[in-house]
């Protein structure tokens, strides 16, 4: 019987453990995602609908106080949200061409009403706001009131009220609006240098008034305190 030489064994053997022992090609890295202002675990921001920001934005009530406002779509201008946002027991997750993903939510048990057009009709303003997605007030990026009017069973936006005194860091908000006949009244809080995120000390009063196109048109803000 013819035997295998030492060499062609040792030749052999060597193959064979080269083969064991060699790594499989890496696959190819993964990006990674771009990081976003938002940390939160929500789901991702589905594209908000356009709409002209003087065009209907839905059906209405013949009475605004009858309105479902926890259904009603509001324009995301506040926010440089393009188009609607659309809510979801009160808030929506949406994507900001300024600050990226956003937490957004609206305050139907602060409408305000009032006569703003002076045509003995009732027009409502509804709080909204949005931010980071913290639990606390730096993250907060921007307050606003949308101001609404019914015509013709349409929805029309009349302005969208945002705080006007601003000395930087923490954004600004409200005490509250009034709506009179051909203005709106709003008493802003904003915060002094050395202000808590919590706690603005800082006040004014900003009078937005009806212009000839129908739409609100902003004064100089007051400070008050």
């Amino acid at each position: 019987m013819h035997r295998p030489s030492v060499l062609t064994c040792a030749t052999a053997l060597v193959a064979v453990l080269a083969a064991g022992c060699s790594s499989p090609t890496p696959d190819p890295k993964v990006p990674r995602a771009s990081s976003s202002s938002y940390d939160g675990e929500a789901e991702s921001p589905e594209p908000s609908p356009a709409s002209s920001d003087t065009g209907s934005l839905g059906a209405a009530t013949k009475d605004l106080r009858d309105m479902d406002w926890a259904r009603t779509a509001v324009p995301g201008g506040f926010c440089d949200v393009p188009g609607l946002i659309s809510f979801t027991s009160g808030e929506a997750t949406v994507r900001s061409d300024t600050h990226g993903t956003v937490h957004a939510e609206q305050y139907v048990e602060d409408v305000v009403y009032g006569d703003v057009l002076g045509d003995d009709g009732v027009e409502a303003a509804l709080r909204v706001g949005c931010d980071t997605g913290g639990e606390t007030g730096s993250g907060r990026l921007a307050w606003a009131f949308v101001v609404f009017a019914g015509e013709q069973g349409e929805l029309r936006l009349v302005g969208t009220v945002t705080p006007q005194k601003y000395e930087g860091g923490q954004a600004s908000g409200f005490a509250g609006v009034e709506l009179d006949s051909g203005r709106v009244i709003a008493e802003e809080t904003w915060h002094r240098g050395m202000d808590p995120s919590c706690c603005p000390s800082g006040k004014a009063v900003t009078v937005w008034r009806v212009g000839a196109d129908g739409l609100l048109v902003a004064g100089e803000p007051r400070v008050t305190g």
